[in-house]
């Protein structure tokens, strides 16, 4: 039997590892187009999209945590031979979808009018239709991964990565950014077109239903916010500090952090419709310890080293195609494990809401983000630069995620500080390796990236081998 089965269980590493095939190909599609439309449009235009990008992910919580809510309804009645009760789930998740957006892009294109400079009004009324057009198209998405059609929702987000490639930059080359921001609508729109037949678009308004789905939703919503905004502060600060165009090269660096979250989704797509099923029937603690141990301890294993090598070869392909982001090439090598510690905590919710104590997720995201502020804050003030910016934002995330880990494990019965010390210390080595190759043998050419990549490899030998022992010693599920 192979090392991956015998991690997590009969045939669910296969839809992992079909699931991660293809989403492979929606990151690399997407990161793509954040390279090429960043060397398109310049770091002061790319500094607005960046913005546009930010608008897009606040406003997305006026929803309060209501497609949350309708994952886990919808996995659950996927128990009952009743299609019509998934059905209806979704039906009042897209009216109220309809009625919450729908009501926020009028009073955003309204506000377009007021605003008192060109770029404004144009990202005011790019970000009203992108909103709504998003919001609809990641309702479908939601419907469709909770229902476990996940062959279907993965060709769709194929489509939607190719027409956001395809139709961004060939309106951004043509018209800039504004050319840009408009293929942005384009391609979502081409994803709305494929929803019809796959997922319930007839709104109706339920209460019950709706407050059903908030009851679940709403916490993880304040947290998610607030979970924003501890990823985006040290961007609005840099913003606020060092103007438009240092943001578009610290935004560059903060893309490469996506790398974590999106390997945190794959994992979660396909996990979650079977781990929200089962507490029909299981206890909520010995499913949070299974998660603990079968799919957030390897991940951060797996994921860790594998992004310290990444951007060693990033800073090979910044120096030789978009030598004027160089200077973003530092913070991207620390700001990196961002993503890892953000995708720890996605994966760490879902075993929250399983064990009932999203309540308390608002609570620690808080007191991460107030740590953020302050702490990049200071940075700016002292005039420490951008690397130093990017390691605080390592810290503050690694403190949130530690947190939230500590909180599944007491639900768990396990001992909270050993267990995330125990899941999180690879981010920390890898991040340490990986600060030390790339200042020791800058990956400027082939042959000191080739350098780089082999002293990294000796650095990192020791959680190699700590991710080749937790394999070995895994079991299946059903081999108890």
């Amino acid at each position: 039997m192979s090392l991956g089965r015998r991690w997590l269980g009969s045939g669910q590493f296969g839809r992992i590892l079909l699931y991660g095939s293809s989403r492979s190909v929606v990151e690399a599609l997407l990161g793509v187009r954040g390279v090429l439309l960043a060397g398109i449009l310049g770091p002061e235009a790319f500094g607005i999209w960046a913005l546009f990008r930010l608008a897009l992910t606040y406003g997305s919580f006026a929803g309060l945590g209501l497609l949350r809510g309708l994952e886990l309804e919808v996995a659950k009645a996927r128990n009952d031979s009743d299609p019509d009760r998934r059905m209806a789930w979704g039906r009042t998740a897209a009216g109220c979808v309809l009625l919450t957006f729908g009501t926020i892009t009028a009073l955003t294109c309204l506000a377009g009018f007021l605003a008192p400079e060109a770029w404004q009004r144009e990202l005011l009324w790019a970000a009203a239709a992108g909103l709504l057009l998003e919001r609809l198209a990641f309702y479908g998405l939601t419907f469709m991964r909770a229902s476990g059609s996940l062959s279907q929702f993965a060709l769709l987000e194929i489509v939607q990565a190719t027409a956001q490639l395809v139709a961004t930059l060939a309106l951004g080359y043509l018209f800039g950014l504004t050319g840009a921001l408009i293929g942005f609508s384009v391609a979502v729109v081409v994803g709305l077109l494929f929803l019809p037949g796959r997922v319930p678009l007839r709104p109706e308004l339920h209460p019950t239903r709706l407050t059903s789905m908030l009851k679940i939703g709403l916490p993880i919503s304040i947290s998610q916010l607030l979970a924003a905004m501890l990823a985006t502060v040290d961007r609005l600060v840099v913003g606020a500090w060092l103007g438009l165009a240092a943001l578009g090269h610290y935004a560059f660096a903060v893309s490469v952090a996506s790398v974590g979250v999106s390997a945190a989704l794959v994992v979660q797509t396909v996990i979650f419709p079977d781990m929200y099923r089962r507490l029909e029937g299981e206890d909520a603690a010995s499913l949070t310890r299974e998660h603990l141990e079968r799919t957030i301890r390897p991940f951060v294993l797996l994921l860790a080293p594998l992004a310290g090598a990444g951007i060693l070869v990033l800073g090979l392909v910044v120096a030789l195609l978009l030598p004027r982001y160089a200077t973003a090439l530092q913070p991207a090598a620390v700001f990196v494990f961002t993503g890892i510690a953000q995708g720890v905590v996605g994966l760490a919710i879902m075993a929250v809401v399983a064990a009932g104590r999203q309540q308390v997720l608002p609570l620690l995201t808080l007191a991460a983000l107030l740590a953020n502020g302050l702490l990049a804050t200071g940075t700016m003030v002292l005039g420490l630069g951008m690397v130093a910016l990017a390691t605080e934002a390592v810290a503050a995330r690694l403190a949130y995620a530690g947190l939230v880990v500590m909180l599944v494990a007491r639900s768990a019965a396990a001992p909270p500080l050993a267990t995330a010390v125990r899941i999180l210390w690879p981010i920390i080595w890898c991040a340490g390796a990986t600060a030390l190759a790339s200042r020791l043998m800058p990956p400027l050419d082939i042959p000191s990236c080739t350098i780089a990549l082999a002293g990294y490899l000796v650095a990192v030998a020791p959680v190699l081998l700590t991710l080749v022992h937790v394999l070995r010693r895994a079991r299946p599920v059903n081999a108890a």
